[in-house]
């Protein structure tokens, strides 16, 4: 289901959500794969794939939800260069599996199957920096669990990115809930780009710093294109209220 279905044509649009002129287009630099981790499944763990910054000294966290039937390793793969640059990034895997292949978040429990990701992960990262909470990220299906996530959570999740996904927000929740930064995202051709430009609107006009996203002209599945649009996101995510 993430498997790319456009290919990359040239990414030219302006996104006027987050008042730039033009994607930045992301470095060819590969992610090291000593960076990667693998922390194996064990009993009432599914297991994670983990990426370290690529920075030194103490860096925060970024956690990304891969979508239905999805694979944490390759979600994870679309995000790496671009997230480690500044964070170290988890992704937690998914405990249904699929008839098919891959696997799914289910609803029931996923606050503590990702907290416990995160509490794995640190344990092999060493020293995190979480003095201005984490940023999660969350695709398709995954997005649905990230925001389950982010609202019982006890605001440790400030900054959110959503991507592709047909999400109801209630601003004053989501503000209860500690989060500061939204961001809503959709390829052009998505079903869903319309429904989180709109949504992402409606936050907005309720007072909370929110944002859409156009992914250029690209369908529903993630696609390499993905990594022109990150450095931008991700800079308005870390950015504070004072500066927008």
């Amino acid at each position: 289901m993430e498997r790319s279905r456009a290919r990359r044509l040239g990414v030219k649009a302006v996104i006027c959500a987050l008042g730039l002129v033009s994607p930045v287009r992301a470095s060819d630099d590969r992610v090291p794969e000593a960076a990667r981790l693998e922390l194996p499944a064990s009993a009432g763990f599914a297991g994670a794939v983990v990426y370290r910054a690529r920075s030194s000294g103490a860096r925060p966290l970024t956690v990304l939800l891969h979508g239905m039937c999805g694979d944490a390793a390759r979600t994870c793969s679309y995000f790496a260069a671009q997230v480690t640059e500044g964070a170290n990034l988890v992704c937690p895997r998914a405990s249904l599996r699929c008839a098919g292949g891959g696997a799914s978040f289910p609803e029931p429990g996923v606050e503590q199957a990702v907290e416990l990701a995160v509490t794995r992960a640190k344990s092999v990262l060493g020293e995190v920096d979480e003095s201005q909470g984490r940023t999660l990220i969350g695709y398709s299906l995954g997005a649905f669990r990230a925001l389950s996530v982010a609202q019982s959570s006890a605001g440790r999740y400030p900054r959110v990115m959503l991507i592709g996904a047909k999400v109801a927000l209630a601003p004053a929740k989501l503000e209860q809930d500690g989060v500061q930064r939204l961001l809503l995202c959709a390829g052009r051709w998505d079903m869903m780009h319309d429904h989180m430009q709109r949504e992402a609107a409606h936050v907005r006009r309720a007072g909370l710093a929110a944002r859409f996203l156009d992914l250029g002209p690209v369908g529903h599945g993630l696609s390499e294109s993905l990594g022109d649009y990150l450095p931008q996101a991700l800079v308005w995510l870390q950015s504070s209220r004072a500066a927008e």
